[in-house]
């Protein structure tokens, strides 16, 4: 039996759903939100106390960070290493520029407001300096760090971790998604393929085992600036938003944590290079809405799509 518990966390709605008995649910549920709220004074750009301002209001001199701060932040520079520097956190003063200022939620209830106010800043290049043996970090004078897509789906595989021996597990943490694998009965699970176009509605289902899928949109998170959209993906060879023919994109990985680089590199590129880029990770499968509607999609994401195959085995598992 499905149960599901929500909560609110790091921006997103947070998800968690397990294939047992409510009880046991609502415990792992309780668990998962006080372990969120952690990692959000951890990796919050919105919170002054968060560990993550504290290292940015200390750029220039080596700041010591937490063990998950540290793990995070060097998942994030292999990230950025593997997707040829497509990804990165070095990239808030790039979204305060667009008037990404505040939390999305704040800007859509005083849109003006922000946008009026947003800190101008100059973009730093250089090197983060890593000390290993005191958990210490230096960034570049002026460099400030958002971690928000790289903790998102760190957490989602974190509390998927921690739970997965009560019970298979999925947690949705905003569209990041961590599956422990099958359900009880050996049956996938269900997941929508979100419409980006045509709000409230779907593209599909898929049907996952032990994986992680992500989808990277400009379709949410954005706003209007002097009659020109923005939104909060930035490609850093530009230091603004990623011009693109990409409404959404949608990878599943090995992890949630790959699918959320990958859905990212992809939206960045545009439709045409991200398919070269992308069809190099031959394990990977991915869905691309373009604007004007039109979608790519690899035989390696169709085969996790509802069809006769798994209508059969769900006739099987249940006779």
């Amino acid at each position: 039996m499905i149960n599901t518990y929500q909560f609110r966390a790091m921006g997103s709605q947070i998800l968690i759903a397990m294939d047992t008995e409510s009880a046991i649910l609502n415990e792992a549920g309780l668990e998962a939100a006080t372990w969120f709220q952690e990692w959000e004074q951890c990796f919050s750009r919105f919170r002054v106390t968060s560990e993550l301002s504290e290292l940015n209001q200390h750029s220039g001199q080596f700041w010591q960070v937490s063990q998950n701060f540290w793990r995070v932040l060097n998942l994030a520079l292999e990230v950025e290493k593997k997707t040829d520097g497509l990804v990165t956190p070095k990239v808030l003063n790039a979204l305060e520029e667009a008037g990404y200022t505040t939390s999305f939620e704040e800007i859509a209830q005083n849109m003006d407001f922000y946008l009026n106010h947003s800190k101008a800043s100059t973009n730093v290049l250089g090197d983060i300096e890593m000390d290993e043996k005191n958990h210490a970090v230096r960034l570049p004078s002026g460099m400030r760090l958002d971690l928000g897509g790289f903790a998102k789906g760190w957490a989602a595989q974190q509390a998927m971790i921690r739970l997965r021996d009560a019970a298979p597990i999925l947690v949705d943490a905003g569209g990041d998604i961590a599956i422990s694998g099958p359900m009880k009965d050996g049956s996938p699970w269900a997941v929508g393929v979100v419409d980006p176009i045509h709000e409230g509605q779907s593209l599909g289902l898929l049907m996952l085992g032990g994986v992680g899928v992500a989808t990277s949109g400009r379709d949410y998170r954005r706003w209007k600036n002097a009659d020109h959209w923005q939104h909060h993906i930035i490609d850093p060879r530009t230091d603004a938003p990623a011009e693109t023919d990409i409404l959404s994109a949608t990878v599943i990985g090995e992890n949630v944590m790959e699918a959320e680089a990958w859905a990212k590199t992809a939206l960045i590129l545009g439709s045409q290079t991200a398919s070269q880029k992308l069809d190099k990770e031959n394990k990977l499968g991915y869905f691309l809405v373009r604007e004007d509607g039109t979608t790519v999609e690899t035989p390696q994401f169709t085969q996790y799509r509802w069809n006769e195959k798994w209508q059969i085995l769900q006739n099987n598992l249940l006779a």
